[in-house]
């Protein structure tokens, strides 16, 4: 099965590719509305990670390079390489988002509530106690009856704990040449897992300017209300689509 997913709608062959990886336990499925929202603006391509939706049964890739490795492939052999490309990560999917990045040499990185990866690398990945937290988020609200919803977190967990095996595999790299795209590091002011000097951080990858944000909200932020996150999307591709030769 492969990575990419995608959800034609027309859009024009010169718009710019917005290649989205998600946070941990989620999936590439959200973001088809954002095709939606985005219209002619972009081409969306999102990310499906093994051990989700239609990947349910497949094993855990070996790690980070792995899937680095196969959507690099997967966009080269879709002709998308030689678009205008943002790829935009959301916690986890930054980190993930970051390694392709710099495989690729995008037009632009935008990371939102992912901390840089000099933490992640002191951290060593995502904690029982992220995954717990994580796991209890995904049904927090909820009206479904409560074996249902303990049910689903169950199964929120388990998938969460696969990305945390995955996120444990990153390394930093001594020495590696950093970035020259501009980075977006976003953050959300009732995050309580991401602070904002560990997205500050986010300067140290990069010889091209950091732009940094937070919005209103928290660690859940581009899936409870991606308006406000869609708009500022707008904005990078508008800009993108001005610094592209006529």
């Amino acid at each position: 099965m492969t990575y990419l997913r995608t959800w034609p709608n027309g859009t024009p062959e010169a718009a710019p590719v917005l290649l989205c990886l998600p946070q941990a336990g989620a999936s590439a499925l959200q973001f088809q509305d954002w095709q939606r929202r985005l219209g002619s603006r972009a081409m969306v391509c999102a990310v499906q990670l093994p051990g989700r939706e239609d990947r349910w049964g497949e094993p855990a890739p070996s790690g980070i390079a792995e899937v680095v490795g196969a959507v690099v492939a997967e966009l080269a052999d879709a002709g998308l390489l030689g678009r205008p490309l943002v790829v935009f990560g959301d916690s986890l999917g930054g980190l993930i988002a970051y390694e392709v990045a710099r495989a690729v040499g995008p037009s632009a990185l935008v990371v939102c509530v992912c901390r840089a990866p000099v933490h992640w690398a002191r951290q060593g990945g995502l904690r029982e106690d992220d995954v717990e937290r994580l796991a209890s988020a995904s049904v927090a609200g909820s009206d479904l009856p409560p074996e249902l919803a303990a049910e689903l977190r169950d199964i929120a967990a388990e998938v969460l704990r696969r990305d945390a095996a995955l996120s444990a595999t990153f390394r930093e790299v001594p020495g590696a040449e950093p970035l020259r795209c501009p980075v977006y590091a976003w953050g959300a002011l009732a995050d309580e897992t991401v602070t904002p000097a560990q997205l500050d951080d986010w300067r140290a990858v990069t010889t091209g300017p950091l732009h940094r944000h937070d919005f209103d909200g928290g660690h859940r932020v581009s899936r409870e209300d991606p308006g406000a996150l869609l708009g500022r999307l707008s904005h990078v591709l508008a800009d993108l689509a001005e610094e592209e030769p006529s």
